[in-house]
């Protein structure tokens, strides 16, 4: 029986015990290997990200501090025009990127009916 590979790998730097990397790993296992990640700067970006390696096992994006939403958007058009609908599109923010100086990005996002999942 083959192992399934880890689409959030080992390696990451965070710190022991944080919740984070296991709920990433969660997400993008279920998500599957046909996906693309945007994250923003901070915490996540910075312990999964560390030149030159990555913990992310799929594309990845960095977008600015509150552009996880704009980036994911622009995503998800490209892969529709280019006939590739079967790919994941998640994006990545945490409480600043989010609700801080990003809210008016997401909520432009939910509101043209992107097909992105947000975290």
């Amino acid at each position: 029986m083959e192992e399934e590979k880890e689409l959030f790998s080992k390696g990451h730097r965070a710190c022991a015990g944080c919740g984070e990397p296991i709920a990433v790993r969660t997400i993008l296992n279920e998500a599957g290997p046909n996906t693309v990640a945007i994250v923003c700067t901070g915490c996540l970006e910075v312990v999964s990200t560390g030149w030159p390696e990555t913990a992310w096992e799929v594309p990845l994006i960095h977008a600015a501090f509150e552009n996880s939403a704009s980036v994911a958007s622009g995503v998800e058009v490209a892969l529709r025009k280019l006939g590739k609908k079967d790919t994941n599109v998640i994006a990545f923010g945490g409480d600043g990127g989010t609700f801080d100086i990003g809210f008016q990005a997401l909520s432009g996002m939910l509101e043209r009916g992107h097909n992105v999942k947000y975290v």
